[in-house]
């Protein structure tokens, strides 16, 4: 596969208004186009974190000021304070080249691309000068170690040989990184020590286990061999400095205030719901969810368990009481501990073919979807599954489809606790969800957006809401289609229940980071009012406290995805083609769904490369919430 390379020349060919604003001073540069700009801002930020720029297609760089080649596929990311003053500058200069743009010049779809890369700066600068994490959670630096190493294994963007050189630099350089980050940590708290100690135990896994694998037989397996003993003595230094002398520098709180979520609301979700209006929508939802579980969970409850009987004196009670009884015969519907994986290929199958009958979108070719299991040092943040997508710069390479599989230490009532949660009409919505139709299908139609600059920039810095709204979206639309699994009152209930889920994540996140919600109550709440198990639940509480506006994402994506699809039914009628509206959407790539809104209701035009559509033979299709 061909290298993506950022040279000189290649600069030059994109016209002398870049070529000057790379070289001289940023003074200088008064008529560069846009494209300059975000083409300039894409390249330039991946540079600065090879973590990324693996695994979205870059491999090398040339600085346009210093001609250094950059190899960024045998680089660690640079957390030191020098090169954090070096990306500060570069996203400050940025914000500057783009006030030097008339946006109201631009047309519809160039001013979707301004207004994401604005918001992608700002929030770039607020990490930097307010999040600033480098000192404060120490488990970004199992992570970003983690997802460096692992990318040279898992992403087929060269030979073995080549990529086993990369890995062997790269282990070569942590020692480096451990320094670092030892430098930097100033503060933290006792979930974010624990949870690094627990990823940092993955990346020491994969050193010594799956990074030595995949260099055997090649010429770096005696590099590797060599670079890890002091890999591993810094790791350990690592963690040492995390148990025994972080606990005694500042303390960090992880709830981040109402300012700061605020401030990332804004730039993060890109959204024009607030999130007061969303908590409040989110509460009001799960007692109306709540309702409607209970009408339909009450006939299986009857037949099911005729002789059990709850005091109806408490209404909430009885309620919560059948449909938990309910949904607990649900949950034993499910695979053992070391099947998951099987049943997540096995939905892959099933989902693929019922996508293609039911003409759902034009896409039919899902071969390029790898079902593995999730890494371990990823594990923290992925309890069930997760989605990576081919590369922006690469898209003809595999997209993965991770199954995080039960611990072999588990004891089996946990084990259980968890298959309940995820029993086999769960695991479908997964699948839904982080494969057919959801994000790598997404992924797969943003890696066709053209030209280039406007799919890197809309891949690499595309919003979350979009992404992760559009995948709930899929799944209650899949539902709806009739995917049920085989029994459509129990997948009905599911999918009531995973509404829930989302809807109880907008109370625990908003309410743990801005309004002090005690943390003994958060896994009581959940198991209570969103019927989830406890070990379910007790990861969720964690998600939380590693994490602010992130679990919001889904709901705010959900809302506005089905309130675009309902407007679009309303204005086109009869006409309304559910095949296309679903082909269109995906072909603007990951924009803010309110930004999708605008162009598809004014009938502006993709620009992508899109599959050959399906859509006028008569599509699917089913009633809008």
């Amino acid at each position: 596969m061909r290298d993506v390379l950022v040279t000189w020349r290649a600069v030059r060919r994109l016209g002398p208004s870049l070529a000057l604003c790379l070289t001289a001073s940023a003074l200088s540069c008064r008529h560069e186009s846009f494209p300059d700009v975000a083409q300039d801002f894409v390249y330039g930020s991946l540079a600065f974190a090879p973590r990324w720029a693996t695994p979205m297609g870059l491999h090398d760089y040339v600085d346009p000021r210093s001609r250094d080649t950059l190899h960024l596929d045998a680089m660690l990311d640079d957390f030191s304070a020098a090169n954090q003053e070096r990306q500060r500058a570069f996203f400050t200069d940025i914000q500057r080249r783009l006030k030097a743009t008339n946006r109201a010049t631009l047309d519809a779809q160039t001013q979707a691309d301004y207004d994401l890369l604005s918001d992608a700066a700002a929030l770039a600068l607020f990490s930097l000068d307010k999040e600033r994490f480098a000192e404060r959670r120490p488990q970004m630096y199992p992570e970003t170690l983690g997802g460096t190493l692992f990318t040279n294994i898992s992403l087929e963007y060269a030979d073995t040989a080549q990529r086993a050189a990369h890995l062997a630099a790269r282990l070569a350089g942590v020692p480096a990184y451990i320094e670092t980050a030892l430098a930097n940590l100033k503060a933290s708290n006792d979930v974010y020590r624990r949870v690094a100690i627990e990823e940092m135990a993955g990346v020491t896994e994969i050193i010594t286990t799956t990074g030595a694998q995949f260099v055997r037989g090649t010429k770096a397996e005696q590099a590797y061999a060599s670079a890890q003993p002091a890999a591993l003595a810094a790791i350990e230094r690592f963690n040492t400095f995390v148990r025994d002398s972080l606990p005694h520098l500042a303390n960090f709180d992880w709830r981040m205030g109402r300012e700061m979520f605020d401030t990332k609301w804004r730039y993060y979700l890109q959204s024009t719901i607030t999130p007061e209006q969303m908590l409040k929508s989110a509460e009001d939802s799960m007692v109306t969810i709540r309702s409607q579980m209970f009408a339909l969970a009450r006939p299986l409850h009857d037949s099911w368990f005729p002789g059990h009987r709850h005091a109806a004196s408490d209404t909430t009670l009885f309620q919560k009481s059948v449909v938990g009884e309910v949904l607990g015969r649900i949950g034993e519907e499910h695979a053992n501990r070391d099947s998951l994986e099987t049943q997540a290929r096995n939905d892959i199958e099933t989902l693929a073919a019922f996508v293609r009958e039911h003409r759902v979108i034009s896409l039919t070719d899902f071969s390029n979807v790898k079902v593995i299991p999730t890494p371990v040092f990823m594990r923290g943040a992925y309890g069930v599954a997760g989605a990576v997508f081919a590369p922006a710069l690469q898209p003809r390479l595999s997209s993965f489809y991770w199954i995080t599989p039960i611990p072999k230490e588990w004891p089996n009532e946990r084990a259980d606790g968890k298959l309940r949660e995820y029993n086999r009409y769960k695991m479908l919505n997964v699948t839904i969800h982080e494969a057919l139709p959801g994000h790598l299908v997404q992924g797969e139609y943003a890696n066709r957006v053209t030209p280039e600059w406007r799919r890197a920039l809309r891949v690499v810095y595309g919003n979350g809401a979009y992404v992760e709204g559009w995948a709930v979206y899929a799944e209650h639309a899949m539902e709806r289609l009739g995917m049920t699994g085989g029994d459509s009152v129990k997948a009905r209930l599911t999918a009531l229940k995973a509404l829930l889920r989302n809807y109880s994540n907008v109370v625990i996140d908003t309410r743990l980071h801005t309004g002090n919600m005690p943390t003994d109550s958060v896994v009581p709440y959940l198991v209570r009012d969103a019927f989830q198990e406890e070990p379910e639940a007790t990861a969720k509480l964690q998600r939380a406290q590693l994490d602010y506006v992130q679990l919001n994402l889904y709901p705010v994506g959900l809302h506005e995805w089905w309130a675009l699809r309902r407007e679009a039914e309303r204005r086109e009628g009869a006409a309304f083609n559910l095949c296309r509206f679903h082909d269109t959407v995906l072909s603007y790539g990951p924009v803010p769904v309110p930004t999708v809104a605008r162009l598809y209701l004014a009938h502006v035009a993709p620009t992508a490369d899109m599959p050959p559509s399906r859509c006028d033979v008569a599509a699917a299709t089913a009633p809008t919430p």
